[in-house]
This record gives C-alpha cells, sequence and structure tokens, in this order.
C-alpha cells in the first residue's frame, strides 16, 4: 500500500480515539501519509517514552490542509510536504517547534530549505522523487520521457497520480513549462493536455502499486519511494526520472498550532531525528531521510539503489514543488475540470 493512500476506517477509529485521548498529556495524534513509517517507529517510541500514539492517514496534502484550516483540532504532529508547509506557516497553521533540532544531524542541501530556512516550524522527515513506474517486459523501449504517458502506445493500460501537484506539474514540463507555473494560458493548455491523455488512463489513483503488480497497468506516475515497495512484489517494476525533470519532494514534521501535546510532539522528532529511528523509517518504507549519520544502518541495497539515493545527474533534473499562492485556485479549478 503506497505512501498516499487513504485507509478510511483507520481514519475513522483513529477520529475516534482521538475524541477520547485529548485530555491525556501522555498522548501523540499523528497525522501522516499511508504507511510512511517504520513498522517499529511507533511501538519503539511508545515503549521508550510511555507516550500513547492515535495514527491518523490522510489520502492528499490537500485533505489535511482543509482539516486543518476549517479548525479541526487535536492533532499534535502533522507530516506536510515541502510546498504545502509554505501555506500553513502563511495562515499560522502551524506553531513553531518547542526547542531548536540540531541541525547537525541533516544532510547539508536540507538543512536551510526554502520553504523553512531556519527550521524552525518544521525538521524534514523523508524525500524522494516523482517519475514513471513501467513494467519491464511490457514497456519496450523504456520510457525516457513524459511524452511515453501521453503516447496511447499502451492503450488504457496508464495510471495518474490522485494529487494536482504532480498530475498538473507533469504536464506542465511536458510542453516545455515550469511545474510550478501560475500562468493562466499555460495551466490551461496542461489542462488540454490531459483531457486529451484522459482516453489512455484506466484511473486517477495514488494507489498504483497494485496496479503494476498485477500488470492491469503498464505505466504509472509514480513516487519513487513506492515503486521501491511495488519492486519486492514485482521485480520487473522499474522506475525512471524523465529527461524533461520533474519533482525531488521533502515531507517535513510540523506541528499544528492548536496541537494540546506539542512536547509529546516534540519528543517524536527528537526521537526521528536519531540515526538508527531515521534508518528503521527509510528501511520499512523505501524512502531516504534526511539524518546524514543514518546511512551506516540503512540497507545497503537501499544505499546502493537509485529509487532511493539518486545519482547527481538525477538530483540536477529535479526541482522542489513551489508555493502557487493565490494561483492554488487556478491549479484547483484545472484538476476538477480534468477529474469532471
Amino acid at each position: 500500500m503506497p505512501r498516499r493512500n487513504f485507509l478510511q476506517s483507520a481514519s475513522l477509529l483513529a477520529l475516534g480515539c482521538l475524541s477520547g485521548c485529548l485530555d491525556s498529556p501522555k498522548t501523540l495524534n499523528f497525522y501522516n501519509w499511508s504507511l510512511f513509517i517504520g513498522p517499529d517507529t511507533i511501538p519503539h517510541f511508545e515503549k521508550v517514552t510511555g507516550i500513547r500514539v492515535n495514527y491518523e492517514e490522510f489520502s492528499s496534502a490537500d485533505v489535511m490542509f482543509a482539516k486543518l484550516k476549517i479548525g479541526v483540532t487535536g492533532y499534535d504532529l502533522v507530516v506536510t510536504p515541502d510546498y504545502m508547509l509554505r501555506r500553513l506557516i502563511r495562515h499560522k497553521l502551524v506553531q513553531k517547534l518547542p526547542q531548536p533540532i540540531p541541525k547537525e544531524r541533516i544532510y547539508q542541501r536540507l538543512r536551510r530549505p526554502p520553504w523553512d530556512p531556519e527550521l524552525v516550524f518544521s525538521v524534514p522527515y523523508l524525500w524522494g522523487s516523482t517519475g514513471i513506474a513501467y513494467l519491464k517486459h511490457k514497456v519496450d523501449p523504456a520510457p525516457t520521457s513524459w511524452q511515453d504517458l501521453w503516447s496511447g502506445k499502451y492503450g488504457r493500460r496508464i495510471t495518474m497520480l490522485d494529487e494536482k501537484r504532480d498530475t498538473v506539474g507533469a504536464a506542465l514540463i511536458r510542453l516545455g513549462y515550469s511545474g510550478n507555473s501560475t500562468d493562466a494560458a499555460q495551466l490551461q493548455k496542461a489542462k488540454q493536455s490531459l483531457l486529451d491523455q484522459k482516453q489512455w488512463v484506466r484511473r486517477y489513483t495514488s494507489d498504483f502499486i497494485d496496479d503494476l503488480i498485477r500488470h492491469e497497468t503498464y505505466l504509472a506516475l509514480a513516487w519513487s519511494g513506492d515503486v521501491h515497495t511495488a519492486v519486492q512484489s514485482e521485480p520487473r517494476v522499474a522506475y525512471c526520472v524523465p529527461r524533461e525533470g520533474s519533482f525531488f519532494f521533502v515531507d517535513n514534521l510540523a506541528i499544528p498550532a492548536s496541537a494540546p501535546h506539542p512536547e509529546a510532539a516534540m519528543q517524536f522528532i527528537q526521537y526521528s531525528m536519531q540515526p538508527e529511528v531515521a534508518a528503521g523509517v527509510t528501511n520499512g518504507c523505501g524512502y531516504a531521510n534526511p539524518i546524514e549519520a543514518s546511512e551506516r544502518w540503512v540497507k545497503p541495497q537501499l544505499l546502493a539503489d537509485p529509487l532511493t539515493y539518486p545519482s547527481k545527474e538525477t538530483m540536477n533534473r529535479l526541482v522542489f514543488q513551489e508555493d502557487l499562492g493565490a494561483a492554488e485556485k487556478l491549479w484547483d479549478k484545472v484538476w476538477e475540470e480534468v477529474k469532471r
């Protein structure tokens, strides 16, 4: 199951628990992507701290933002993409960390991220890239360009992510524009491009792993760590970052402004920055973590896997997803019309 797949039943259970656990100082209410954590991360944290963790999962960053924006309270810790963190800070929906973090543990390239240069609101948690996953025995030649998702060569055997920033962004890059464009004319061209492609799209989904494993789709707009998971079940799944470029995303830990237990959240942040703990998360979900010393405990096959730790050449073709500001409404309208 992928990073961004919503488990409705788990969410309902977690919401029920939230309403009954807010008064306990030994509680942490954690809102995260699905399975975007190591299998032992939370149990070990609970054991060493005595803090009970209520874990809830969300389907997209927009869902998470919308909940915080309309005033849903009770969350102590959220995982947020880099571009979304800017919006959370701007809307005063996250608070400053109760204590400074040990920045020296973080890879140099992530110590002053553009969305939170002083790391006073957040700490990088996991990072990866967006690209094309494909079945090696079904797709020949191997894809190298975004155009491969628009060619129609494989009929309705492709899936696109149910995330506007990735899917609309891919369409923009394919057309030669910035994947963060706020130009209305460029966004209209991207929309038409996606509408033209729609005849080949089996579905828009963040749960693309099973489709590939079952050979129901041959190509998928995909996140690198999830592809790593798919390869464990179907070794013929492969991945590429298109030559035109793509996105490098960083998901971050942040504390909502309304958090009832900010100190418990800070304890988890400090815990997650321990090299062995960070390595356990990477080993469990296939996404790289920001703690440099963790490499000692990361599985050697992951360190050598360009899915998890891309080459310098690949990194040079990746850009951050930026905050869209007022143009967010334009993107929302485009996405709504594509999905209609």
